[in-house]
């Protein structure tokens, strides 16, 4: 496989060579690369979203089921009975264990949700700085474009993190 990193090496190469002589072309290509993260990142959004709302549902309705437990378990104590009073006990614990997971889920999902918020807003920030960016400008000093594509390379990294941890390929 030598000889394909070499090739790679050297592609590579010709490819930044040429987006340093062509840095219209590389606007474009940053730009491109922007909007794909931008639409990827509103579409995790959208679908943590949707789990909040799922969970928030699970939340209520295992809420409901605690206190039908609760009712159940103080009638089966006023009645006596020690065999109901121990099941609506097993029972009610169940609901709680299965309530404390939705609301762990929960927030861990909001959290993922203000991440993604924060992403998007670094994108939108950093795709705005591109399309103000005259096309023939000249060329930025040496400082300036390190820092931006160490910028753009920390974008890409926690966006790719944040696919990561969602389970996004």
């Amino acid at each position: 496989m030598e000889w394909w990193d070499e090739l790679e090496a050297s592609l590579s190469a010709k490819l930044d060579d040429f987006l340093r002589a062509h840095p219209d072309v590389a606007a474009g290509m940053e730009q491109d690369t922007l909007a794909e993260q931008e639409t990827q990142t509103r579409q995790l959004l959208q679908q943590l979203r949707r789990e909040t709302q799922t969970l928030e549902q699970k939340i209520l309705t295992t809420g409901e089921q605690i206190r039908l437990w609760h009712e159940r378990l103080k009638l089966a104590e006023r009645s006596g009975r020690r065999d109901l009073v121990e099941a609506a006990k097993v029972r009610q614990g169940i609901l709680m264990t299965q309530g404390n997971q939705y609301w762990a889920e929960l927030t861990v999902t909001k959290k993922r949700i203000q991440q993604l918020e924060t992403l998007l807003t670094q994108i939108q920030s950093k795709r705005e700085h591109v399309q103000k960016k005259p096309a023939s400008a000249p060329s930025q000093s040496t400082s300036d474009s390190v820092d931006n594509e160490f910028k753009t390379m920390e974008l890409e990294l926690e966006f790719e993190k944040l696919k990561r941890e969602m389970g996004r390929p």
